[in-house]
């Protein structure tokens, strides 16, 4: 067997922006962010490159041999199988982040991470469902694997990222799910949720949607569980302050910047450095700076546009568009894709597959022939075509 590769210029962003992730926490352990050492600040940092770096393998590894797709779900699905027994065998919970009276899975990063898992694989459902319409077995299953998980969702009771997923599995179910400007929209979801706070809460009064969020208080709902303070403050500092605005301020940036002492303050929190921006973006922004910000961002509209191209083509990989989509909207309002949780790993695998130029094949058997001009000829198994070498 052989194995032929090449890694685009996508592989170099992918890496760059990695680096501005490591390099941010070694930022803050030189301005001396507390609870900081340079041994978490290594570990870290390789927690950071690592996982791209095997999700580039896995890609490559299971091309034309193995679904990439299947291969997702089910590990998603193991992580979620894990999480429910340590919950309800084992009586465990979330040590550092969980709320009494509601489902916490322990092995997650934090609490709104179970809501975003649950949403990612009901999501990768979808394909399932659909392919196997017309068998009643495996529909059956399907379908009861994927009411469960809407009922821990709603046990997580989650809104955000209830409202989030409800969108997308709208634009899935009418067609829309392709429609034309939805990265950009995702992009101006805080500016947009900051001035319709009032417009969902009247929403979320419908009956269907006040029976899933269990918790319809106006002033709660119109500043989302407070993380509208967080998010104007992030505002402010974009649009009138600004420091560090290139180049970042290291990990926790809000902390060298006092940008959410207000906030520490009203809800008497006095380790500010562990409080976050409730945002991927806004946190990346301060962290890390405009310019990995961009990177980011034209990343994603390369994972974005690519799995766009694929659904469109009737591809298998097609099914990740969705979850991409989930994953555009849900960054804006939580830090879920940001390098601590477990988005950011879903964010590797993604960018993993982008990285690899699609002429890429790891042909299953070769013989070599030649003509009678003396020419060779490569034959590939399972291809009728043959190259000249």
């Amino acid at each position: 067997d052989e194995f032929r590769f090449k890694l685009n210029i996508n592989y170099l962003f992918v890496v760059l922006f990695l680096l501005s992730c490591s390099g941010s926490l070694f930022v803050a352990l030189s301005k001396g962010l507390p609870e900081s050492s340079m041994n978490l600040a290594v570990t870290k940092s390789l927690l950071f490159i690592i996982p791209f770096h095997s999700f580039l393998i896995v890609v490559l590894y299971n091309h034309k041999k193995q679904s990439l797709l299947g291969l997702t779900l089910l590990s998603l699905s193991i992580l979620l199988a894990i999480n429910l027994i340590g919950f309800f065998g084992l009586g465990l919970s979330n040590g550092t982040h969980s709320i009494e009276g509601r489902l916490n899975f322990p092995f997650l990063d934090g609490f709104y991470s179970g809501a975003c898992l649950i949403a990612i694989i009901n999501l990768f459902l979808l394909y399932y469902l659909k392919k196997y319409w017309s068998d009643p077995v495996r529909l059956a299953s399907l379908s009861i694997f994927f009411l469960i998980n809407l009922t821990m969702f709603f046990l997580i009771n989650s809104r955000l990222t209830i409202l989030v997923f409800v969108l997308v599995l709208s634009l899935y179910l009418v067609g829309f799910i392709r429609m034309k400007g939805i990265y950009f929209l995702s992009i101006f979801t805080i500016p947009i949720l900051l001035n319709s706070g009032i417009l969902i809460y009247n929403l979320l009064q419908l009956p269907g949607f006040s029976s899933m969020m269990q918790r319809i208080d106006v002033e709660d709902v119109t500043t989302f569980n407070g993380r509208a303070f967080l998010w104007n403050d992030g505002m402010n500092w974009l649009l009138y302050d600004q420091r560090g605005l290139l180049t970042g301020n290291g990990y926790t940036g809000h902390y060298f910047l006092g940008l959410i002492s207000d906030v520490a303050k009203m809800w008497n929190e006095k380790n500010i450095h562990h409080m976050h921006f409730h945002s991927t973006s806004m946190e990346i922004l301060v962290s890390q700076g405009l310019f990995f910000f961009v990177i980011f961002f034209i990343l994603f509209y390369k994972i974005y546009y690519q799995n766009k191209i694929d659904s469109k083509i009737g591809n298998e990989n097609g099914a990740f568009l969705p979850v991409v989509i989930f994953l555009l909207f849900i960054l804006q309002v939580d830090t879920f894709v940001y390098v601590d949780s477990l988005g950011f790993v879903i964010f590797a695998l993604l960018s993993a597959k982008i990285s690899i130029d699609e002429s890429v094949t790891i042909p299953p058997a070769c013989a070599f022939t030649r003509d009678t001009n003396g020419v060779y000829h490569q034959h590939v198994a399972g291809l009728n075509q043959s190259a000249i070498v």
